[in-house]
């Protein structure tokens, strides 16, 4: 179990991912004194691509649990009010708090985002920060008021972005990032109250929300952006896809390292090599792996050269207007012969 006897600031966790997994074990093993975790049970964990369950952790430690789909929701917030906590900690957590729940520990919550704020409010912080071709980025802690990622800055961890990194790898390090940040917080919060730093909202910038369908692959972008964005939303999130023979392929993997000197119409098979298709996009090709199609693997040889990937929109558009031409001189024909 590790750690020392539980001292110090009373603290409920809120959370549900992989980073809530890591903070935890991280205060955990520093003693902190955590009090309960409010997080989000199985049963509801359908369409969290992230989700981790919680309840074993917090039942080997005798952590009390506070399970909700809405913690501002009077139940929830009646039974978090019950923890007594003089802080809560929002692990990973993808819904804003209320005024109710940001007012009911006896200090205040503090917040987590994977960005340097004030740079990078907003949602999907590690897709962006691949798809923005970031260097380097930052863990941030603040203590959480009614806006967006607004409020001062407590404590904010730099961290290198390797290059051509995936969704999971930096997740990975964005988790271990937000463990010391939290850890290096709660021991800052043993010695006394700390004071943030306010935010410059005129340096700020914002991320929009990410949902599957930004996941579908556009062939005629550049091969630099078609690689960026299969590593962006690729394990543990939905993934980059396409459709191959009227079915929906997600793909897993893309380099545009040794790359041959190839050509092709966008989306179209040129080749095949060691378990990888190269495959045309703008400006150049890029090569494609780990495919799967309705949750199994796709065997990369059943994809015959030269064909396409993605629908040819105006060829798909002909043919659906002559079937519905079809159809209504059937219906028209029936009308006579009645």
């Amino acid at each position: 179990m590790g750690g020392v006897a539980k001292s110090g600031p009373r603290v409920a966790c809120v959370g549900g991912n992989l980073e809530s997994q890591v903070v935890l074990e991280g205060l955990f093993e520093r003693g902190a004194n955590v009090v309960g975790v409010i997080t989000l049970p199985p049963a509801d964990a359908a369409g969290t691509s992230d989700y981790v369950d919680l309840h074993p952790m917090c039942a080997e430690r005798g952590v009390p649990v506070v399970d909700t789909s809405d913690v501002n929701e009077a139940e929830s917030l009646d039974r978090i009010r019950r923890l007594s906590p003089d802080y809560v900690f929002t692990l990973g957590w993808s819904q804003l708090f209320g005024r109710e729940l940001l007012g009911l520990p006896k200090e205040f919550v503090v917040g987590s985002h994977p960005s340097p704020l004030p740079l990078g409010r907003g949602r999907a912080p590690v897709p962006w920060t691949i798809l923005e071709n970031e260097a380097r980025s930052a863990v941030t802690l603040f203590r959480m008021d009614q806006g967006a990622d607004s409020g001062d800055i407590l404590r904010q961890r730099w961290f290198d972005v390797p290059g051509r990194v995936y969704a999971m790898e930096l997740y990975g390090i964005v988790a271990e990032n937000l463990r010391e940040a939290f850890c290096d917080l709660y021991e800052a919060l043993r010695r006394g109250p700390i004071e943030g730093q306010k935010q410059d909202a005129s340096a700020g910038s914002l991320r929009a929300k990410r949902t599957p369908a930004d996941g579908l692959i556009d062939f005629t972008a550049s091969a630099t952006m078609v690689e960026r964005l299969v590593r962006a939303v690729s394990r543990p999130y939905p993934g980059a896809y396409t459709y191959y023979e009227g079915k929906k392929v997600e793909i897993w993997k893309a380099s545009i390292q040794d790359v041959p000197v190839a050509k092709g119409a966008p989306g179209q098979v040129i080749t095949r090599r060691k378990g990888r298709l190269l495959v045309q996009a703008g400006g150049g090709p890029v090569w494609l792996w780990d495919l799967t199609r309705e949750g199994h693997e796709l065997p990369w040889r059943t994809i015959a050269l030269g064909s396409r990937f993605g629908y040819r929109v105006e060829d798909e558009l002909h043919s659906l207007r002559q079937e519905v031409a079809a159809l209504r001189e059937a219906v028209a024909e029936l009308g006579r012969t009645k």
